[in-house]
């Protein structure tokens, strides 16, 4: 594993070490969903692809470590004894002595925590950005009533809604 995690400490600590690595990552993710909300409700699109870079950074890095811990997972479950099948979290560390399933359980839930705080920033956003298009949509089905709603292309063609920018031409 190429993780930066040092290879002889026993493997339930590496497990704590690789969630804890997990957890401070999602935090970062959650404060730039937060950053990425605050750029979009204030229209400030200077540092935005900046932005959405450093989350597919982070998303990268995320993923490299969760290939490592179900790597590990997997050898820990094989050295325990667990074969083949697949074995939840909590019936894993059921086997271990009690110092080192407190340590390896306070650091899954500080990964659930995260998980929960950066869906909840994510939902938040995305509701955000939804709204802010159904404002958009109403205003442009009061301000132009012969449109029945309907979006054209610039060839005139009925382009359907979506998420894309809108850039008008005019001033109201």
């Amino acid at each position: 594993m190429n993780n930066g995690i040092d290879k002889d400490i026993p493997d339930y600590r590496r497990c704590a070490v690789l969630l804890a690595k997990e957890a401070e990552i999602l935090e970062k993710v959650t404060s730039l969903l937060d950053a990425v909300k605050t750029a979009v409700m204030n229209r400030d699109w200077t540092d935005f692809d900046g932005l959405l870079d450093a989350l597919q950074e982070y998303v990268a890095g995320f993923e490299h470590l969760e290939r490592d811990r179900i790597r590990l997972f997997a050898a820990f479950t094989e050295g325990g004894g667990g074969g083949d099948g697949w074995v939840g979290f909590y019936a894993l560390i059921a086997r271990l002595p009690p110092v080192e399933r407190e340590e390896l359980s306070a650091a899954y839930r500080a990964l659930r925590m995260e998980v929960l705080r950066m869906r909840l920033r994510n939902e938040a956003l995305l509701e955000e950005i939804n709204e802010a298009r159904s404002v958009v949509a109403a205003f442009l089905n009061a301000a132009c009533p012969d449109r029945g709603g309907k979006l054209y292309s610039r060839q005139g063609a009925h382009a359907p809604p979506d998420m894309r920018s809108m850039v008008f031409n005019r001033h109201f």
